[in-house]
C-alpha cells in the first residue's frame, strides 16, 4: 500500500464507518486534492463535448437551466479512467465497506446549469441494475462549491429499510414494471412528508465527498445558485460480496458480459477491474 492510501484509510476513523453503516451515507472532508480535481473537472468537459450513448438531458426545454447526465464516461475519456483506476476512492470505498477487495463499476457525470429547477428524482440506485449484495457503494464528488440546498440528499437509514423500490428516471418516471412482485414497492412520496425522514445533506467543497450505499433512497433539489454551476462526478464501487442479481425488467446500466449467472462474482476483467489492493 502507498503512503499516501495508507494515510487516507488512517484519516476514516471508527466513528465514520460507524455512521456510514448505521445512517448508510458520510461526507468525508479533503478527500481528494488539486491533482484528481483537476484531472476530474478535464474528464467531465471532455465527456460533455463528445457526449456517449448514455448521455441524457431530464430537464425539459422550457427549464431556465439545464440537467444533464451521462454514465460509463471511463469507458472513452483517458483521464476519468485514470480516476477509477488509479484514485484513492477504491481505498476508500474499501476502509467503509469492510471490504478486501473493491473492482470498479461504473461512473456518472450530474451537471445542473444555474437556475436549474429540474429536480432529480428519489431513488435507489442498486435496483436498477444486476448487482445484488451489501457491499456497494457510491462516491459522490463535486467539482464546485455546493450549498445544502442544491446538493445531494439522502434519506438516512433507508439502506436498512429491507425494501427494494420500483426504480424510476431522473425525471420521475417509473420503469415498466408489475407492483404485483413482492420484491418492488411503491416509491414513498417523500417530498409530500420531509420532516417524517432524516434527510441528510451537507454544504460542501471540492475535495469533499458523500460515500452512500447504493440501496439508500437519495435525490437532488435543482442549482438554486444563478451563477454557478453544479458539476459532480459519481462512481460505483463493487465489494466481496456483490454478485451478479436477476432483474424482471431491462437493466440500467446493462452488463454486457455473456453467460453470467445469478450470484456470479463481479470481479471479471476488464468489465469490473480490481481496484484494491493495489
Amino acid at each position: 500500500m502507498s503512503t499516501d492510501l495508507q494515510c487516507l484509510q488512517d484519516t476514516i476513523t471508527a466513528e465514520d464507518v460507524a455512521r456510514f453503516d448505521q445512517d448508510g451515507a458520510v461526507c468525508l472532508r479533503d478527500v481528494f486534492d488539486s491533482k484528481w480535481l483537476s484531472l476530474i473537472e478535464q474528464g467531465l468537459e471532455q465527456a460533455l463535448n463528445e457526449t456517449g450513448p448514455y448521455s441524457r438531458q431530464p430537464s425539459p426545454e422550457e427549464d431556465p437551466g439545464q440537467f444533464f447526465t451521462d454514465y460509463f464516461m471511463w469507458h472513452r475519456v483517458p483521464v476519468l479512467r485514470r480516476f477509477a483506476l488509479e484514485s484513492p476512492a477504491g481505498a476508500l470505498a474499501a476502509k467503509l465497506l469492510g471490504s478486501e477487495q473493491i473492482n470498479f463499476f461504473f461512473d456518472g457525470l450530474f451537471v445542473k446549469e444555474p437556475g436549474t429547477v429540474t429536480h432529480s428524482a428519489w431513488h435507489q440506485d442498486q435496483p436498477s441494475y444486476n448487482v445484488d449484495g451489501r457491499q456497494v457503494a457510491v462516491i459522490w464528488i463535486p467539482i464546485d462549491p455546493v450549498s445544502k440546498d442544491s446538493a445531494l440528499e439522502l434519506v438516512g437509514g433507508s439502506h436498512r429499510w429491507g425494501k427494494w423500490f420500483v426504480p424510476e428516471y431522473f425525471s420521475g418516471e417509473q420503469r415498466n414494471h408489475d407492483l404485483s412482485d413482492d420484491l418492488y414497492a411503491p416509491l414513498p412520496d417523500i417530498d409530500a412528508d420531509r420532516a417524517r425522514y432524516d434527510i441528510l445533506s451537507w454544504d460542501m467543497e471540492p475535495g469533499d465527498c458523500v460515500v452512500f450505499h447504493a440501496m439508500m433512497l437519495h435525490g437532488s433539489q435543482g442549482n438554486l445558485s444563478k451563477v454557478r454551476r453544479r458539476r459532480a462526478l459519481s462512481t460505483t464501487w463493487l465489494g466481496d460480496d456483490a454478485v451478479f442479481g436477476e432483474r424482471p425488467f431491462e437493466p440500467d446500466p446493462v452488463i454486457e458480459v455473456p453467460n453470467l449467472r445469478a450470484g456470479d462474482r463481479l470481479n471479471i476483467e476488464p468489465t469490473f477491474p480490481r481496484v484494491w489492493p493495489r
